[in-house]
């Protein structure tokens, strides 16, 4: 990364140091292709060099540093500004950013240019300001950035939050907000996979299993979890159980080719509600027979989290809000059981 010390310093002298800079770069490389062993760190040095030089006889000169290998942005300059430099061997000005959460920014720098160099069919540099061309958040280890040099105005991921970039990076939760907006663009059935880089007790093995390989009690839980969280698979829908499947591997690393069958297989049951015998599908008969620790499950989950889930705001008890889902979703399924009843009969039998 780069850095500039802290006197007034007007941003137009930083693009003119920028376009020296990269002037200068093209230069040295033009027609040389990807000279042997260059890689990200050795390009932010040739930035660097080319930099330092550029910045002889401006008001730069002497105030520009490279800030060590994991701090953000890269280069500084009199502390104010700063160049974050990437490159790519392809020929697309696509790649991947930084870690949503700059942890790792350096203070007192204010704005932050993104210097790219792409090294595909030949080699040419572009810079700009680093908001402009983060295009949408992707996931390795934790949310980053996507970059876009070619990246239209007004169509970064901040204009998508309708949030500008300053006011996100300085959130308290900022993949609070993420989550939010791309919960609302999931369609039908599909779920945010990512880990919230945020909860920091949470360790994740990299070793995927088969669900019929997880603790018994791993088993209950989740499947009171999923009772839960997922009331959806009460209904009607063909995806109904997809949601779940995703929430199986990113938070118990399991995955099962027949998910559906540990809720349905086995055909109807005869329960008795009150003083009559009705027959219920088995997914109704499983709630009957967990009903308590599925309550448990909704008292004890945090509230967020289930509104997260459910896609809505909570306005009065968590436990008679998913009781309306469950209602509102067993209704819409044509399963003419009163669920609701077979649920708060389970109850009574505990």
């Amino acid at each position: 990364m780069i850095y500039v010390n802290k006197h007034e310093v007007s941003e137009k002298e930083f693009l003119s140091l920028l376009e020296s800079t990269k002037q200068e770069i093209e230069a040295y490389l033009k027609n040389k292709g990807l000279p042997s062993g260059m890689n990200g760190e050795s390009f932010e040095d040739l930035v660097f060099a080319q930099m330092v030089k550029s910045a002889i006889g401006s008001e730069f000169e002497g105030h520009v540093e490279q800030t060590g290998a994991h701090a953000f942005p890269d280069i500084i300059a009199k502390k104010l500004y700063g160049v974050e430099v990437k490159m790519t061997i392809g020929d697309k000005w696509v790649s991947t950013g930084n870690s949503v959460l700059e942890t790792t920014r350096v203070e007192d720098v204010k704005t932050i240019y993104l210097f790219f160099g792409k090294f595909g069919d030949h080699f040419e540099a572009k810079y700009r300001k680093y908001e402009e061309c983060m295009y949408e958040v992707g996931v390795t280890h934790s949310p980053r950035y996507k970059i876009d040099m070619n990246l239209p105005n007004g169509k970064s991921i901040f204009d998508k939050l309708g949030v500008s970039y300053e006011t996100f990076r300085q959130e308290q939760s900022p993949i609070k907000r993420l989550k939010k907006y791309y919960r609302s663009q999931l369609k039908e059935g599909e779920e945010l996979w990512w880990i919230d880089p945020t909860a920091e007790d949470v360790s994740v093995s990299p070793v995927i299993k088969s669900f019929k390989s997880l603790e018994e009690s791993d088993k209950e839980r989740f499947t009171n979890e999923v009772m839960v969280l997922f009331p959806e698979i009460f209904g009607n829908s063909s995806v109904k159980f997809e949601r779940a499947a995703a929430y199986l591997i990113t938070n118990y690393n399991a995955v099962s080719s027949s998910l559906r069958d540990n809720f349905t297989a086995g055909g109807q049951v005869k329960i008795k509600i009150g003083k009559k015998k009705i027959t219920v599908q088995r997914l109704c008969y499983n709630l009957f027979l967990r009903a308590k620790q599925v309550k448990n499950t909704v008292e004890d989950m945090p509230r967020e989290k289930l509104a997260d889930y459910w896609k809505i705001d909570i306005d009065g008890s968590p436990l008679n809000t998913w009781l309306g889902l469950l209602e509102k979703y067993s209704s819409e399924s044509g399963e003419k059981t009163d669920t609701v009843a077979v649920f708060n009969e389970g109850l009574k039998n505990e």
